[in-house]
């Protein structure tokens, strides 16, 4: 609910204009942040400093492991940032990118902690060519997929007219939908599923949703995320 609704609040003509910048912070960005994060660890395990439980001087086990807690701790949530921007006056661009940016960061962390968990706990092999498969696959399939799915409820909510409790449900079930198909079913990135179906709600999709249903709409999906 809360990362759909975060999708869905974004301007997405303000997003478009700085997506090259989230992508960047939250592509190239959350893996150097992962590996500085995690290369911190390592040396202060090294130095004696602490943190002697994790064994990571036994191979490469323990180099994921630093890793994998890179991954974790370079999520970002705006909420707190985003408020206090507004609060400053700050502009909505900033905003916007700071949100997307945060969208897509989260999505990319964790497919680098799904891609590193395997190798920490023995159930698979961390490989350069695993990790670009698994990139596209977990990363980009998800978003693909959430794509396909918001356009098909999209496409559904047209024919309707001006019934608000039949467009929240095919919405709300087309969330629900993308995450457990991505999560469970195909074992993608469910957020980035997430991401995918509210940025096309948020475009093409507000376009399709009764004017009449717009103003429920913002009320249902401000209050559903206040109460998750």
């Amino acid at each position: 609910i809360l990362i759909f609704e975060a999708a869905y609040a974004l301007d997405v003509h303000v997003f478009k204009k700085s997506f090259w910048n989230a992508f960047y912070m939250a592509g190239p960005g959350i893996v150097t942040a992962t590996m500085m994060t995690g290369g911190c660890v390592i040396a202060i395990y090294s130095l004696g400093w602490g943190l002697t439980e994790w064994n990571i001087s036994t191979g490469n086990v323990g180099i994921y492991l630093a890793m994998l807690f890179g991954a974790v701790a370079s999520a970002t949530d705006p909420v707190a940032v985003v408020a206090l921007l507004k609060d400053l006056g700050a502009s909505k661009k900033l905003g916007t990118l700071i949100e997307g940016e945060s969208l897509l960061n989260d999505g990319t962390a964790i497919v680098a902690f799904l891609l590193l968990i395997g190798a920490v706990t023995g159930s698979g092999e961390f490989t350069a060519t695993g990790a670009v498969t698994g990139f596209f696959y977990i990363g980009l399939g998800g978003a693909a997929l959430g794509i396909l799915i918001g356009l098909v409820g999209v496409a559904w909510v047209k024919r309707v007219f001006n019934d608000p409790h039949v467009e929240t449900s095919v919405m709300l079930m087309t969330a629900y939908m993308a995450f457990y198909a991505c999560e469970y079913l195909l074992g993608m990135s469910g957020v980035l599923g997430l991401v995918g179906l509210g940025l096309v709600w948020a475009g093409i999709g507000r376009t399709r949703i009764s004017p009449e249903v717009q103003h429920f709409m913002h009320e249902f999906w401000e209050f559903a995320a206040f109460v998750a």
